[in-house]
């Protein structure tokens, strides 16, 4: 026995110093109970990824979309709305080309445009695709000094 790791309690009885020693069980399970929190964040890292991505999207398909007036309102000064057909279209074409998928909604009288884009990501070290929605909305202005309506 080493008298070294043998000390004296403040009762006077003897006792193992411990200090620095860590529990088997504790040695055993931190390396994979590390390894599978790593594993988990990559996949919740990717999950927020494709939001993000989702929402880029839409916001430049909503974009896209405003963009598409509609000329027979637009030209004889009426209105400067956009033309639901030709938004629908532009939003769909754009979506179409990243290749992802995505509704289009015109409101408010040709004003508002909102797109919902739907992603998708599929896990690496999970056996599941997660499905993400974003949804942005871009509104027509128009004027010199202050927007009109």
């Amino acid at each position: 026995m080493n008298p070294a790791l043998l000390r004296r309690a403040p009762g006077g009885a003897p006792r193992w110093d411990d200090r620095g020693a860590i529990p088997v069980f504790v040695a055993l399970i931190i390396g994979p109970l590390l390894l599978l929190c790593g594993l988990l964040t990559v996949d919740a890292f990717g999950v927020l990824r494709a939001k993000q991505h989702a929402d880029d999207l839409s916001v430049e398909a909503a974009r896209a979309a405003q963009q598409a007036i509609d000329p027979a309102q637009a030209i004889p000064g009426k209105a400067f709305v956009a033309d639901p057909a030709g938004a629908s279209a532009a939003a769909r074409v754009y979506l179409a080309r990243t290749g992802d998928s995505g509704t289009v909604q015109v409101t408010d009288g040709g004003h508002t445009v909102t797109v919902t884009v739907t992603g998708r990501y599929h896990a690496v070290f999970w056996p599941k695709t997660f499905t993400v929605h974003a949804t942005s909305s871009a509104t027509l202005l128009h004027g010199i000094t202050q927007p009109d309506r």
